[in-house]
């Protein structure tokens, strides 16, 4: 658990006078609870581990159902009795069955532990009969009120009854037999601050621990004959820290906006859900218009609580919820590839007028017309860093797994996708446009303040331009399901040159850093290379790239000395969320390992240069694959070479100025060695050597997972002679170039892939015999010691399975198309073949 500290655990008193109105009904709430404690014979709380059931109010609701089963899994002793408005308790039952299954979280194992009581929270012991009522009061141990009108912009008088008097109800059961926790559901809301987006006048507010709202502000934000949701929230939070003086244990939650579960599923009628829709059915959005302000995931969010309210050890009242510092840069839906034109706010509404009822904004522009000059005002920021969540962190027992944005949005598109019917809005529809692209990629050189022509070069948005276009292509067989993370992978490329080149202006000894004899590793696909790059990395005289670095390339403010790859980096989680969101760690389970914090392949640097042969993995666009084959690659090299002096510029500064050696891996590398050559020309080669046979069936099926993800099936065979002629012609490239450049070969290093998988501590000696490398202690223990995960990792895996039978090819059509390649190998003596059982 986080350490409290000094945190004090006191609530500063209200600052300001009520409303007469909201003074009028708070002081007759607290003359019912002082009233109900005059009770003689109330016995003291349970102790939270001591709970065996508790009521649920709101159960039925978007957060209340996450509340009802993360409380039910949290307890496996607890039983939670929920009060719903039905006409008995099948009925009750009934509706708490149908919120869980719409959320898609309904688990018939909780099923047997949930009573449903019909009743309603707005009348006297919950229009319960006196038995029933006091059987309640005997067992339950806690409250969690979470029921209430969310109409926002309706007047307090419209509220009170429902979102005020209802905790009468509790107060009366929580004060009678014996006192009972109540943990009640606030709002952030009650600050302006925190309504507004801490924007205009708020800019420069803050939230802090325990803070109470300012009354004078909240007078001059919500107008009580417009916005009385905040203040129903404010006066009964006021009760029940007046009804801690009678001995009830209290805790107020003060939640997100939170609209959205990290599953993707979302709450229709949410004003920030439906402004979004209103967008997608427009056409049009707001100028100013921000995806980052809230991202909170309602089941984390109801997670929290469910593990703070069983907290023994609680011991805070007040909880402020804040999500961490936004993962990664601020993200637009055109990012996405939705693409919608930006229009002042009148114009925007307008638009969203002129559709009449079928606008989802319909009913809503009182509130929108008073949040606009804020929420579109340009200078909406999230709450990190403004609210104080300290309280929230020290008495929740886990860390708090806030999603990304990037994974909400991406979980939000796919949950509207596969659940079409039970939408009422019109689904967002990505798209790969090239002029949009290229319009992002001007916003990033403005905000980054380099010049477009320098991060975006003419080559580079040829490249960009083909790539689209291949996509785009019927015959490539892209799901437009899949568009959103295409133009999300190609605009984050776009960012990453505009970050680099920005770093380079700030320090402009980046130019003059020397990249000295590099060491790529080029085998070809499922060779080895992967587990021979991550065996070397642990020996500290080399440098490598990890996975986080290439998903973004600077850290956060530049300054690499501090917490740029440290455990702390927060790219880590930043490449940790891309990854997972996007699918690729589940598809490549048994085939490849991913970790954000190991090596991973320098085609990531020719990607940002939209020239790299990965793309034709990935998708079938053979117009792609023969515009790569007959252009100069010189200048992807060349942008390599820049992006690596970044790079070492950036290791310099961690280490204080110390010297490594670059080792780096791509197979693709052996289309293009002239090129990377001339580029690097004191470079060194490790070649990674295995039968063609064996590896092909393990290639095509890895191709056909990759593809899986983003396209239509095709025929097995069709792909099996595809990747023939490709990987063939890689190695092809490679005997070329070698038997060509016999003055080179004193660089390069031959290794047998079945020398290597028998004893790979030999195989690593002999690499760096070969090169004059002394084999340090320290290295051979670190590299002894990962070996021994590896292999205890490999013992519990799931073997990746393959045929090359599956593709439609032979060992006959696979060895003549690797015939020049067999007659290398052979004439170097190489230990080309040899049974060895599953996959590298």
């Amino acid at each position: 658990m986080p350490e409290s500290g000094s945190l004090s655990s006191e609530v500063p008193p209200l600052t300001g006078t009520l409303p007469p109105q909201c003074r009028h009904d708070l002081d007759a709430l607290r003359r019912f609870i002082d009233e109900a404690s005059g009770r003689s014979g109330v016995g003291a709380p349970a102790d939270p581990a001591d709970f065996r059931e508790v009521l649920l109010t709101g159960a039925t609701g978007f957060l209340g159902r996450f509340l009802l089963t993360d409380l039910l899994r949290r307890n496996p002793n607890l039983t939670v009795t929920c009060i719903v408005r039905a006409d008995d308790a099948d009925h009750a039952l009934s509706r708490i069955q149908a919120a869980l299954e719409e959320a898609e979280i309904r688990d018939d194992e909780l099923a047997p532990r949930i009573r449903a009581l019909a009743g309603d929270i707005h009348l006297p012991r919950f229009g319960l009969d006196a038995a029933r009522f006091a059987d309640l009061c005997e067992r339950i141990d806690a409250v969690y009120h979470l029921a209430a009108s969310l109409s926002v912009a309706t007047p307090y008088v419209a509220l009170r009854r429902t979102n005020v008097f209802s905790i009468r109800g509790v107060l009366d059961l929580c004060l009678t037999t014996r006192l009972k926790h109540i943990f009640f559901a606030s709002t952030m809301g009650v600050f302006p601050e925190y309504f507004c987006g801490f924007a205009n006048e708020y800019s420069g507010s803050r939230i802090t621990h325990q803070m109470q709202p300012d009354i004078a502000s909240m007078k001059r934000a919500f107008p009580l004959g417009l916005l009385g949701y905040p203040w129903t929230k404010v006066v009964v939070e006021q009760a029940l820290l007046h009804a801690t003086r009678a001995g009830v244990p209290v805790a107020l939650f003060r939640l997100p906006h939170a609209n959205v579960a990290s599953s993707g599923f979302g709450n229709a009628d949410d004003v920030a859900v439906r402004t979004v829709a209103a967008v997608v059915d427009a056409g049009r959005m707001p100028e100013g218009f921000t995806l980052q302000w809230s991202q909170a995931a309602a089941d984390v969010v109801s997670d929290t609580m469910a593990a703070i309210s069983l907290n023994p050890d609680r011991r805070f009242t007040i909880y402020h919820y804040s999500e961490d510092p936004p993962l990664g840069p601020e993200m637009q839906l055109a990012d996405f590839g939705l693409y919608y034109e930006t229009v002042p706010y009148d114009a925007f509404k307008r638009a969203c007028l002129s559709r009449g009822e079928r606008s989802p904004l319909h009913g809503f522009w009182n509130l929108i017309d008073h949040g606009a000059p804020y929420w579109f005002g340009g200078d909406a920021t999230a709450p990190s860093h403004r609210v104080c969540s300290r309280a929230l962190q020290a008495d929740c027992p886990d860390p708090i797994p806030w999603p990304s944005a990037y994974a909400m949005l991406r979980r939000s598109l796919d949950w509207l996708r596969a659940h079409r019917e039970r939408w009422p809005y019109r689904i967002p529809e990505s798209r790969l446009d090239y002029d949009h692209l290229v319009r992002r990629a001007e916003s990033f050189a403005r905000e980054y303040d380099v010049p477009f022509d320098v991060a975006f070069p003419a080559w580079k948005l040829e490249g960009l331009g083909q790539l689209v276009q291949a996509v785009n292509a019927p015959e490539a067989g892209v799901r437009t399901g899949r568009h959103d993370y295409i133009a999300f992978d190609l605009t984050r490329r776009l960012r990453n040159n505009a970050s680099l080149e920005a770093e380079r202006r700030r320090y402009p000894e980046i130019a003059e850093q020397d990249v000295r004899r590099p060491v790529f590793i080029v085998g070809v696909n499922r060779t080895g290379t992967t587990f021979l790059h991550r065996l070397m990395s642990r020996d500290p005289r080399f440098w490598t790239l990890r996975g986080y670095e290439y998903v973004e390339p600077v850290p956060a403010g530049g300054n690499c000395a501090t917490s740029a790859g440290s455990a702390d980096d927060p790219r880590r989680a930043f490449a940790e969320e891309l990854l997972n969101a996007s699918g690729i760690v589940d598809m490549f389970k048994g085939v490849h390992h991913f970790d954000v914090n190991e090596p991973e392949e320098d085609l990531g640097l020719l990607r940002l240069g939209f020239s790299a042969w990965g793309a034709t993995v990935w998708f079938d666009i053979p117009d792609f694959a023969r515009w790569l084959a007959g252009r100069d690659m010189s200048e992807s090299y060349a942008f390599h070479r820049r992006a690596m002096q970044n790079y070492t510029h950036q290791r310099r500064q961690r280490r204080g100025g110390g010297e490594g050696q670059w080792v780096l891996k791509a197979p693709f590398h052996l289309f293009e060695l002239e090129a990377l050559i001339a580029t690097y020309p004191d470079a060194l080669f490790i070649q990674t050597h295995r039968e063609p046979a064996q590896f092909m069936g393990s290639w095509c099926s890895l191709v056909d997972r990759v593809r899986s993800l983003s396209c239509q099936p095709r025929p097995s065979e069709d792909l099996g002679a595809e990747q023939l002629e490709f990987m063939g012609r890689m190695l092809d490239c490679a005997v070329e170039f070698r038997t060509g450049h016999p003055e080179l070969e004193d660089r390069w290093m031959d290794v047998s892939f079945y020398d290597f998988v028998g004893d790979p501590m030999a195989v690593v000696a002999r690499i760096y015999d070969r090169f004059g490398w002394p084999l340090e202690e320290e290295a051979v223990a670190a590299m002894d010691e990962w070996l021994e995960v590896q292999a205890a990792q490999r013992r519990s895996e799931t073997r990746h399975k393959y045929d090359l039978a599956d593709f439609g090819l032979t060992r006959d059509e696979v060895d003549a198309a690797f015939a020049r390649y067999h007659e290398f190998v052979a004439d170097a003596g190489l230990r080309e073949s040899h049974s060895v059982p599953g996959d590298p």
